[in-house]
Order: structure tokens, then sequence, then C-alpha cells
């Protein structure tokens, strides 16, 4: 995984990384409160040697203090000096308990022993500390014992008594905060990874490509898909989203050499992906590049032409197949460019059946004979057989898939293989919803002619002549 890829990662993630960072902030906020406060008190003992008085003497004698100070500091966290101390400051616990109070640290090179201890009470706390460091001189004066008189040449004196603190030297309020919150940070970008690798669902342009080997024709930014539906973009401004649409409509025209008509169904994995609006921007940016154009709602189901254009809803494909009308008569012509609608109709009760009769390979034949493009929004792939059974009668299918998690990689490898089981041919995917624009804002104010804006009321019927 590349850094961009893992700063992707945690920035579909964010949400998961503020809570468990907070979660993190809370649990070291909470042991602060609960935690016993603890008090810390420092005690110093000086150690010397009686040497004599030449500058030899006295530096032999300091080296042998050196070398005995680290002796020293261990008899005074031995368990004879902490019981003994600790009867003296009155305080409780084993010795297991009371080697867990205390710290006896001697630095290199030096002759003093730094004792501290800590208990919830501060006065203890000194007292403790005081206790150790007489102790330790009591101790060490019997064991040094080596003149003919019984005197220690060693001597260890307390030079610094312990000062009863003012404040708890832990719980440390901002450390344990900070540590919590890292923690938290921690497991957040290891769960948020976790999930990642388990996760199947298409959220970038990146995943489809990986998950098919099928090429992504256009890259759809993301959009509100009624918005898009009710205001096809090609009536509108250069922008991102149209610029997009017509990226799209030059993939199918350079693929259309021989001048034929191309039957193109638009299909989806599962709903709710944005097909039907990609349907109807692809076939507005078709007539308004000149092809004679013919848009059907192929969704008997759920169809939503009529109401996007605001067209006559009731007479449409459904009428058509049921020889209701003529094809001539269901065909309706919205704006200036002249894009031909055939509506879906009423709902029948029979769909599949409906589209894979031979009336539907009429329609079809008859409409290629008639148009340079017929684009049919179908419905999705995997909830019914609909698309598969258009997608036999046309020149190829289009795939449209959201890059927003709405489907997952299984749910399109079998729309596809859904598809191809019949014969049917995949012309490319679309990729609807990307988030990342790859052009600047400016490249899209490059053409100063106006758009073409469409007048979707103005209405009439289709001449197939």
């Amino acid at each position: 995984m590349t850094l961009v890829q893992f700063a992707a990662v945690l920035r579909r993630r964010w949400s998961s990384l503020v809570v468990l960072t907070l979660v993190g902030i809370g649990v070291g906020a909470t042991l602060t409160l609960v935690m016993t406060p603890m008090f810390r008190a420092q005690a110093q003992v000086f150690v010397s040697v009686d040497a004599g008085p030449t500058a030899s003497d006295l530096s032999q004698g300091g080296s042998f203090s050196e070398s005995r100070v680290a002796s020293y500091a261990e008899l005074a966290a031995s368990p004879s000096v902490l019981r003994a101390a600790a009867a003296a400051a009155h305080v409780e616990g084993t010795i297991e308990q009371l080697s867990r109070q205390v710290r006896v640290a001697s630095s290199l090179e030096t002759v003093i022993l730094t004792i501290t201890a800590t208990d919830p009470d501060p006065q203890r706390a000194a007292a403790f500390a005081d206790a150790i460091a007489e102790k330790t001189v009591e101790l060490v004066g019997e064991i040094e014992k080596t003149d003919s008189a019984g005197e220690s040449l060693v001597k260890l004196s307390v030079y610094q008594h312990a000062e009863t603190p003012s404040a708890p030297s832990s719980p440390r309020v901002t450390t344990n905060v900070v540590v919590g919150a890292f923690l938290g940070l921690i497991l957040a970008i290891i769960a948020a990874m976790v999930r990642e690798a388990l996760d199947s669902r298409i959220r970038t342009v990146d995943d489809l490509r990986r998950a098919t080997e099928r090429s992504v024709l256009a890259e759809i930014p993301v959009a509100d898909d009624v918005v898009a539906l009710r205001r096809p973009e090609v009536g509108t401004k250069f922008s991102e989203l149209a610029e997009s649409y017509r990226q799209l409509r030059t993939h199918l025209t350079f693929t259309n050499l021989d001048g034929a008509c191309q039957v193109i169904v638009v299909t989806s994995a599962v709903a709710g992906e944005g097909k039907s609006s990609t349907a109807l921007n692809l076939a507005f940016m078709l007539a308004q590049n000149g092809h004679r154009t013919l848009l059907i709602d192929g969704d008997l189901r759920r169809p939503t032409v009529a109401d996007a254009l605001d067209l006559e809803g009731s007479v449409g494909l459904s009428t058509v197949l049921a020889h209701q009308v003529e094809l001539e008569e269901a065909v309706q012509v919205v704006g200036r460019d002249g894009l031909h609608v055939l509506a879906s109709g009423q709902v029948p009760p029979n769909p599949s059946e409906l589209l894979s009769s031979r009336q539907m390979r009429f329609i079809v034949d008859s409409a290629a004979a008639a148009f340079d493009y017929v684009i049919i929004d179908a419905p999705p792939a995997l909830p019914v057989t609909d698309p598969a059974v258009l997608g036999a009668l046309a020149t190829g299918v289009l795939v449209v898939s959201a890059t927003d998690g709405h489907t997952t990689v299984r749910e399109l490898e079998q729309s596809l293989e859904t598809i191809d089981a019949v014969g049917a041919r995949v012309v490319g995917l679309v990729a609807n919803r990307v988030r990342a624009g790859r052009k600047p804002a400016s490249y899209y104010d490059y053409s100063s002619a106006e758009p073409i804006k469409e007048s979707r009321r103005r209405t009439r019927r289709a001449s197939f002549g």
C-alpha cells in the first residue's frame, strides 16, 4: 500500500479515527480520576571516607567511596532496611509493596545516594524517605567497622532531608490523556486497516479497475442523481460533471467508426447507483452533438425518465409491447436538440415476458433503423434478468458503478457474469460519484460558446422518416 492509498484509507475512516481517539482520551482521563494520588519525597545521603592528609590519601579515599556507593544503594533497598524504616515511619505493607514504593539511585562518579519514597500521604512519604536514609547510615556504620577502636572508616551522613511534597507526583493528567489519545489513534488506525482489508465495497475508481478487467469509459463526479435527472448537465454550464458525460459520449462515438446504429443498454449491479441519470445525460449529449438519438425507458418496474422530463408517462414502451399503440405514436421529442424519448408506459404485471418478446426485438430493430443511437435505461442487473435480456438485443452494455461504497465487488462481478452469460457485449464501465476531480476548474471554462439550454416541456411526437 502506497502512502497515498494509506492516506485515502484514513480519510474514508476519519470518523472511526476521531471516535477511538476520543475514547482513548476519555479512558486516560477516567483512569486519572480513579487512580489514588501518590506523593514523592527524596532524601540524599553523602558517602565519605576518613583518609590521610595527603592528596594521594584523599584521592584513594574518594575512589573507595565511589566504588562502595552502588553496594550501599543495594543495602538501602534491602528488606531489613525497608522493614525497619517502615516501622519508624508508620508505613504498612509487605516487603514487595514497600519495594515498589522505594527507589534508590546512585549517579556515576558521585558519592551521593538519592532515596525516593512514594506514599498516598505526603507527610508519610517524607518520613519514609528520611527513615530509609537514617537506617542505611546505621547499617553501613555497623558493617564497615574496620579500625582498632571499632570505628568505621566509611561515613554516611544524611545531608538532605526529605521535604513534604505539596503536589502529587502521580497520576499525571496530561501524560495519561496524551497516552490515551495516542493509543486510541493507533488502535483506530489498526482497525481502519483491518476493515479496509475486509471491505469488499467499491469506493474508488482504482477499486473498480481492480475488480474487473473492463475499461472505465468515464468518471462521473459526485452529484445529486435526482438533480441530474431533472436538470441534465448538457443544458447547463461547462462543468466537470458535464465534461465527464462528454467524455463518455466521445468514447462511444469513436467506437462507432462504421456509422452503424449503436443500441446501448445502461444498467448497474444494484439499484441506486445512478444508471438512469447516466442514461439520460448520455442521451442528451448525443442529441446535442447532432446524432439522432432515442432514449428508451426500459425499466418497466421503476420508471424514471418520464417524470424526470415532465413527459406523458402513461403511453410508452409497455403500451407498444402490448400492441395498444404504434411505436411512432409513443415516441416524444424533447427540446431543441431533438432528443427522442420512449417512456416506459404503464407498469405491466409481466415486465420480463414483455422485454423478452418478439415485439421487443421488433421495437429495437425499428429504432436502430431510424436513429444513430438508441439508449435503453434498463433495471439493475442483479435483482432481475431484464438487463441481460435487453443486452442480448443491443450493440453493447454500459455498466454504471457507484464509487461511494454502495456496491460490493462480488455484486459487480455477478452482474457482469449475468450479462456475459447471454452473449451480450459489455462496452465498458462508468464510474459514478467519483470524489476527486482530475482536471483543474479552469479547464471547463475554456470554451466560450453558449451552452444549449433544454426546454423540457416543449415536446412533440416523433416522425420516423
